[in-house]
């Protein structure tokens, strides 16, 4: 599992934006009392795109905790989709690299 996350460079990175973009969010929660999503949710729902833009799109997110858990259920599923994509286009093109290197 763990080379699945952080097996190259790209996937680290990504997780890295990521994770970078959901302290954002919520230092920004922490710092003025509110646990609604806020605007720093844009950065993380535009890094976890589409997929977090198909489950909680920013118009439907309304007021209360189903807000909050479709928010985050999104963001989870947006890296995980997005991370195997990564890890896809990553591995097939070092297949391919290494496929001209030996011929």
């Amino acid at each position: 599992m763990t080379r699945f996350f952080f097996g190259n460079w790209f996937t680290r990175a990504y997780l890295f934006a990521v994770a970078t973009a959901a302290v954002i969010l919520l230092g920004a929660n922490l710092a003025t009392g509110d646990h609604e999503p806020s605007f720093a949710a844009v950065y993380l729902i535009a890094l976890t795109s589409p997929v977090s833009v198909i489950f909680a799109p920013v118009a439907l997110l309304g007021d209360g905790w189903t807000a909050i858990a479709m928010l985050w259920l999104s963001v989870a599923a947006g890296v995980l989709l997005n991370t195997l994509l990564i890890n896809t286009i990553v591995g097939e093109v070092g297949k391919f690299s290494s496929r001209r290197a030996v011929q």
